[in-house]
């Protein structure tokens, strides 16, 4: 378990540092496009390692919440729930202003999609932290399901 929870630290700060370069590398809708999106350069590096974060924080989760009462894990799958729908409307209002405002640019054709001017809203600090709560509330809901280990009976 102590391997795992370091695995998960050091994984998460790497994926946490993905999402927060596509905020870093964002330009901003009052300037001129430039020649694209260079974020897909660090997408394609660290794929990996979202993939890899979202697979240990369901196991961890799972793996903690398993000794869990059942009155508790009904409270964390609700608590979980809740807080990934803060963090979506947060998001998408946040989205909508932003398109709003490259709308209103020079920019207006760079208002749909995702370009130079909207990794932002795909890539941010609450993308991240609804990643984070829905792999949580993934990893709780499984530890409902009764999971017994196969062993081999003999014939």
């Amino acid at each position: 378990m102590e391997k795992l929870i370091k695995a998960w630290f050091i994984v998460t700060l790497i994926t946490f540092g993905i999402f927060k370069l596509g905020e870093v590398m964002t330009q901003p809708y009052s300037e001129a496009p430039s020649e694209g999106n260079v974020y897909w350069i660090v997408l394609l590096i660290g794929w990996p390692f979202v993939l890899l974060f979202m697979w240990i924080t369901v196991r961890l989760t799972l793996r903690v919440v398993a000794s869990v009462r059942l009155f508790g894990k009904i409270g964390l799958a609700i608590g979980s729930l809740i807080m990934a729908g803060i963090a979506w409307v947060t998001n998408q209002s946040q989205a909508a202003s932003l398109r709003e405002g490259i709308r209103v640019s020079t920019n207006e054709s760079f208002a749909e999609g995702w370009n130079q001017f909207t990794n932002i809203i795909y890539m941010n600090q609450l993308t991240f932290f609804f990643l984070t709560v829905s792999c949580m509330g993934i990893g709780i809901l499984l530890s409902f399901m009764p999971f017994q280990k196969q062993q081999e009976e003999p014939e």
